[in-house]
């Protein structure tokens, strides 16, 4: 079966768990099926044996004058069109120039114009206040580039994506799996009727078949999106084995670690009640905050009015080894999201020997079923189950000995394989038909 990935992220350019994700279904995927992958921007470390990979920054003119049907004005003729006001990840920092990139017919012709497509799609930030002008061009371009003799299904990750999976789909009439990782509603709340949101939702309703990575993710795509449930398959993310050693660290206190995105949707205010009522009654204690976003100065700033800032170490964003080695120090890991469709750190954690105080409303809950789970508004809760994790070595090791337990059926390889049984019903069907 030969199939056509699209994704946004793909490591060592990653911003967030999507990138992981795409990863490890790809690197699983790859002895099942045969796989096409585009991708916005690709680094040479990127290699994957027996997958091919596109990106979009490595195109030159040549290439895709040659791979392509319509010239580059005509490709980009829509992405002018797009609102730049629209700023849906607002956490990402940066200055944008909202001048067209694509400003007269005579440019598009010229040599700088792959150029301009490159730093649409820079390495070191794939969202940015332009998103919506780069998922617009992507689809453009990805579209062109998917030779249908090429592929049986299209397999696109997340909102990001799902414009490119949609006119391929338009333009071959190839059958589309939209995988989804996380909604709007998750990042902006239930009640988003915004841009991303509508868009999410026309994508989804023409997709042939829908993957979740968790139960509550489903819950969403039929509470807010209106989804057919018979459309959508559950398959959970997996995680890669790592062997690992506990390390010490030169404080006396002990780690609390909180890791992700600063944003509304990790439920940050949570975490700061939740540590206040911790330090009442269990002083020797540090919350460690790996990570950034929109709220980050607020949380800062928070701690700092309430005479917490001692209580708190922020490391700011962590690579892959800076966070592997803070959670082999780590004590208690804490998701207090108010809504997480998986959480792949709580997994990681739970590798390195950490017991998880996990949010209800996550995806990470329904497969660490040991962990200690409250609803995400109940910070009393949350502290007696770290303060119990902190003081208590039995619970502690208990805990910790379960999520290693559940760790065991959790892989990349399993979640490979029920990605492949949906594959296959799309063909049965379409045989069938």
């Amino acid at each position: 079966m030969n199939v056509l990935m699209l994704g946004w992220e793909f490591p060592p350019l990653v911003n967030g768990g999507l990138g992981v994700a795409t990863y490890g279904i790809v690197k699983a995927l790859r002895s099942l099926v045969d796989i096409k992958l585009i991708i916005p921007s690709f680094d040479p470390a990127a290699i994957v044996d027996k997958v091919n990979i596109i990106g979009i920054n490595n195109l030159d003119r040549k290439y895709l004058m040659k791979n392509s049907s319509l010239h580059l004005d005509q490709l980009l003729h829509d992405v002018q069109r797009i609102p730049l006001s629209i700023s849906p990840y607002h956490y990402i920092n940066q200055l944008v120039d909202t001048k067209s990139t694509f400003e007269t017919t005579e440019a598009l012709r010229t040599k700088e114009t792959m150029e301009r497509i490159r730093t649409l799609f820079p390495p070191h930030d794939m969202y940015g206040v332009d998103v919506m002008r780069k998922t617009s061009l992507f689809a453009a371009l990805a579209n062109e580039l998917a030779n249908p003799v090429d592929y049986d299904i299209i397999h696109a990750h997340d909102w990001v994506t799902f414009s490119a999976g949609i006119k391929i789909k338009e333009r071959t009439g190839k059958p589309l799996v939209l995988h989804v990782h996380a909604l709007e509603t998750d990042r902006a709340g239930a009640s988003t009727r915004n841009a991303i949101y509508q868009l999410e939702k026309d994508a989804l309703d023409q997709a042939d078949r829908i993957l979740a990575v968790s139960h509550f993710t489903k819950e969403q795509l039929l509470q807010h999106y209106h989804q057919d449930p018979q459309k959508i398959s559950v398959v959970h993310n997996g995680i890669d084995p790592v062997s690992f050693e506990r390390k010490s660290h030169i404080l006396k206190d002990k780690y609390v670690v909180f890791l992700g995105r600063i944003t509304h949707q990790k439920g940050p205010e949570f975490l700061l009640e939740t540590a206040e009522k911790v330090t009442r009654v269990y002083p020797r204690v540090k919350f460690v905050v790996a990570g950034t976003g929109d709220q980050f100065a607020h949380l800062l700033e928070t701690t700092a009015y309430k005479k917490m800032g001692n209580k708190f170490i922020f490391t700011g964003f962590l690579t892959k080894e800076k966070v592997d080695e803070l959670l082999a120090m780590a004590d208690v890991y804490f998701m207090p999201s108010v809504s997480e469709p998986f959480g792949l750190t709580a997994l990681e954690a739970a590798q390195h020997g950490v017991p998880g105080v996990l949010s209800k409303a996550s995806g990470a809950s329904e497969v660490l079923s040991g962990s200690l789970q409250a609803d995400f508004w109940d910070t009393s809760k949350y502290a007696n189950y770290i303060y119990a994790l902190l003081k208590y070595d039995v619970l502690h090791k208990e805990v910790s000995r379960q999520a290693s337990r559940e760790l065991e059926g959790l892989t990349w390889e399993h979640t490979a394989k029920k990605i492949l049984d949906v594959y296959s019903a799309i063909n049965a069907k379409a045989i069938k038909n």
